[in-house]
């Protein structure tokens, strides 16, 4: 079991949001008050498409937000809601979306809040994290240096004590903005942190950033060697000692490393910080000591680990492939259900910072439970007890994928309850959900149960009706957005272009090799394509992307002849720019691979799919339902 160029200083939030189909009832409301607005799609990438859906994205002094549904009203064209805002926000973000479409509207929705009837440098701050990197992927906004600068100055000039902290971030905007301003810029500063008689370690730390947003690698590596002479158990030389550790590939140099860190550091762990550190530490030795296949040490590191969830993590890692090979059962089953009872305890424990409410902590927590009962059932099983399997898996129901529901419906089989298999199966069918070994399972049933007809006309009309209810799906998140050009090289070193497939139905798969979704969805794929090999009309293209190896090219050519695809795999370019981005994933907003994207005839976007479907029948049915509509289309013209 198991993402406009230019702006004018800066014009309200509130106001660009209301040109672009928000309106608020405040523009910079206090902070602590109720706003109301009105969302018109009209104009938008949702323009047309039902079942809209709102999040709110609140900001407070920090940059991680908490995000909260709105329920949405919906009026003739228009949709109503409202944020009910604390007192300690500074910023709220709103995100429109159906499905896995994001309203794209590139200043974005949002809003800023005041004190006093002032807006605060906080607020920003927050606004220059949105726009200069995580606003598309929160919002759906356009990433905007130029603006992201404006509104850095605009923080730093009401808090000056705001830019020491933020430079480096803001200096790399100022650098994305205008190269040329930029690296003298960057140089400025550094000049003048390297003129510090007592640099602290942050000074060395932003000098050493600094250097490498230039690409001065030897200048990065002499104040790195500085920094750690000078501080040797600080902030920098823990992360640089951890990074080294969790890139040690020999567990027994690694035990070592890691023993010579805790000596080093001299942790202390009755303080929290300490004993997170050493957590750390234990959980990067107790997973080696996994791919080592040492059951003795990984009992002794993962026993050092105090944080309940990452204790139950580190547990089911070990269970889950002794629970796929049936081996060492006794140990796998006795850690796997310890994961599940450190999951029930840390239920009552303190909310980590990282989640934003105690909800959405529980929620996390349920999710990890219903993974870790998923293992603990199918060990169950091997040791032939299929009634306490069958209650484990029930637990995992709701979090059940592909090979989830095919354990559980298995598992109901065994024990008796054949009329409820047949059912649960027949629904997973319906649903388009079903693996080639559940449908073996439900044949059986078929037959078993003495059902009336041919099991081969019944399991076509079930799987008739999953492809309508997909198609039914499909249809709500049809969109019609032109599809940005592109030419680029394929694995033959030949060039292929979108305009040269006009007339043709284009499915355009965004991926990389350490992409595991990207990879698990391949099989599916390949099968998809295989469907659709006698029809010159449906094209497939691998664009390769985010893959920034130096051996790139031998490391994907060597994954596609390993597994023996026979992929059109294209090459995405790096940005000429910036070589951190690259330019065809970038002009199609992808901020998460896999996405897959069906192009129609006429060269429209038509079609987005973010994910894995979680089974191979899943990525055909998904594929079938958007060809199939666009197809019905094409062939109407």
């Amino acid at each position: 079991m198991k993402t406009l160029k230019l702006f004018c200083s800066l014009v309200l939030a509130a106001g660009v949001a209301n040109a672009q189909g928000v309106k608020f009832s405040a523009d910079q409301p206090a902070a602590g008050s109720t706003v109301k607005f009105t969302y018109d799609p009209k104009g938008t990438n949702l323009e047309n498409l039902a079942d809209v859906k709102c999040k709110s994205y609140t900001f407070f002094s920090k940059t991680n937000p908490k995000d909260t549904k709105i329920e949405l009203v919906k009026e003739g064209a228009i949709y109503k809601g409202e944020i009910t805002a604390p007192d300690s926000v500074t910023v709220v973000g709103l995100a429109f979306s159906v499905g896995d479409q994001k309203d794209e509207a590139p200043a974005g929705y949002v809003l800023e809040f005041t004190k006093g009837g002032k807006v605060p440098a906080e607020a920003y701050l927050n606004e220059a994290f949105l726009y200069g990197l995580a606003g598309n992927y929160y919002l759906g906004l356009t990433i905007d240096p130029e603006k992201a600068v404006s509104l850095y100055k605009q923080a730093f000039a009401l808090k000056p004590e705001l830019k020491k902290k933020n430079l480096q971030q803001y200096l790399s905007l100022e650098y994305k903005a205008d190269k040329d301003k930029g690296t003298k810029l960057i140089n400025e500063n550094i000049s003048a942190l390297s003129k510090l008689k007592e640099p602290k370690e942050e000074d060395l730390s932003t000098v050493i950033g600094l250097y490498s947003l230039l690409k001065k690698k030897a200048q990065a590596d002499s104040v790195k060697i500085i920094l750690l002479k000078k501080y040797p158990t600080g902030n920098y030389a823990w992360g640089d000692d951890m990074n080294a550790l969790y890139g040690t590939k020999d567990f027994g140099t690694q035990e070592k490393k890691a023993a010579d860190m805790i000596a080093k550091f001299k942790f202390d762990a009755s303080k929290k910080a300490d004993a997170d550190k050493l957590n750390s530490i234990y959980g990067i030795l107790a997973n080696a000591s996994i791919q080592a296949k040492n059951a003795d040490k990984f009992e002794l590191y993962a026993g050092k680990v105090t944080n309940k969830q990452s204790k139950a993590n580190l547990y089911n890692s070990f269970a889950w492939p002794l629970a796929e090979k049936k081996e060492n059962l006794e140990l796998a089953t006795e850690l796997s259900k310890k994961s599940l009872d450190l999951i029930e305890e840390a239920k009552n424990g303190e909310v980590p910072v990282y989640f934003s409410s105690k909800d959405e902590y529980i929620k996390s927590l349920d999710r990890a439970y219903a993974m870790y009962a998923d293992t603990y059932a199918l060990l169950l099983h091997h040791q032939g007890n299929n009634k306490e399997a069958l209650a484990y898996q029930e637990k995992a129901k709701a979090y059940n994928d592909a090979s989830g529901n095919e354990r559980y419906i298995m598992y109901l089989n065994l024990t008796g309850n054949k009329d409820k298999a047949y059912a649960e199966a027949e629904k997973i069918i319906k649903e388009g959900k079903a693996t080639d070994s559940l449908k073996t399972i439900f044949k059986t049933l078929y037959t078993s149960l003495k059902k009336e007809g041919t099991y081969e006309t019944y399991i076509a009309n079930l799987e008739k009706a999953a492809l309508e209810k997909e198609r039914a799906e499909w249809v709500k998140k049809m969109i019609n957005i032109p599809a940005p050009g592109f030419s680029l090289t394929n694995l033959k070193g030949e060039k292929v272009s979108l305009a040269s497939l006009k007339g043709k139905i284009v499915i355009l798969d965004y991926w990389a090799t350490w992409c595991g979704p990207c990879v698990a969805s391949f099989p599916g794929m390949q099968k998809a394509m295989a469907k659709y090999s006698g029809n010159p009309n449906v094209v497939f293209l691998f664009v390769n992307t985010w893959q920034n190896e130096e051996n790139r090219e031998k490391l994907v050519t060597d994954f596609i002849a390993e597994k023996k695809y026979n992929f059109n795999v294209l090459y995405d370019t790096k940005n000429a720019k910036d070589p951190s981005k690259f330019d065809v994933v970038s002009a199609y907003k992808v901020d998460g691979i896999p996405t897959k994207f069906v192009i129609d005839g006429d060269g429209n976007i038509r079609f987005k799919a973010v994910g894995f479907s979680g089974s191979d029948d899943g990525v055909v049915k998904e594929i079938d339902a958007m060809v199939g509509l666009l197809a019905s289309k094409e062939s109407s013209k």
